[in-house]
């Protein structure tokens, strides 16, 4: 039976990077068994102290680490699944292996062409003000359908969102197709269990 996911994530959150790369492994054991629909949540919004009315996608001038990455994500899918996917581990790669600034824009551009997008409409899409609402349309859709509050949230076909941090991978891919199992248990046959949390731990 076919496993359908949705995981809202944002490039400049340590635990997304650690949940795609989670995801990425499930997603080459599962094969065709598993389909993942990636969406955007931005921290910086969910964070903001401008008040309920202010929107960052409105404001793509404004200084911000993740958003303009959130965006050409979106770009990116109007090129393709298999170009998005490209740019999302670029995305991540930039940010969290070689630490680079995904806010800047010589960073984002390296990250498309690495990620095989054609560049010129990249460039063109990237001044499209829909390019930017898109990612506001995954944020509220995350906000008023699914009360989330943070990423990674994984939200399965049934059963209630999950929220998960992870401070680094399972190192075996049995190991991490059972935190799988059990991520999804936890979603889908135990509303009750609302939040389990390790205390004195080092999260990142």
């Amino acid at each position: 039976m076919s496993i359908q996911l949705t995981a809202y994530y944002d490039y400049i959150c340590p635990f997304c990077n650690r949940m795609a790369l989670l995801l990425n492994s499930i997603k080459t054991i599962q094969g065709k068994d598993l389909s993942i629909q990636w969406k955007a949540f931005s921290i910086e919004q969910q964070n903001s102290s401008k008040g309920p009315d202010y929107k960052l996608w409105e404001h793509p001038e404004a200084p911000s680490k993740g958003l303009k990455a959130l965006a050409a994500s979106k770009a990116a899918e109007n090129q393709g699944e298999d170009v998005f996917l490209a740019l999302h581990d670029e995305l991540f790669k930039a940010g969290w292996k070689r630490k680079e600034n995904i806010a800047d824009d010589a960073v984002l551009l390296s990250a498309a062409e690495s990620a095989g997008l054609e560049m010129d409409r990249f460039k063109k899409e990237m001044k499209n003000p829909a390019v930017w609402n898109a990612v506001g349309k995954d944020h509220r859709e995350a906000r008023d359908k699914h009360n989330i509050f943070g990423v990674p949230t994984l939200v399965f076909q049934k059963g209630r969102p999950v929220y998960v941090k992870l401070t680094d991978l399972p190192p075996s891919d049995s190991e991490r197709l059972s935190l799988f199992e059990l991520i999804r248990d936890m979603a889908e046959n135990r509303p009750y269990l609302m939040e389990l949390k390790r205390p004195d731990i080092a999260l990142l």
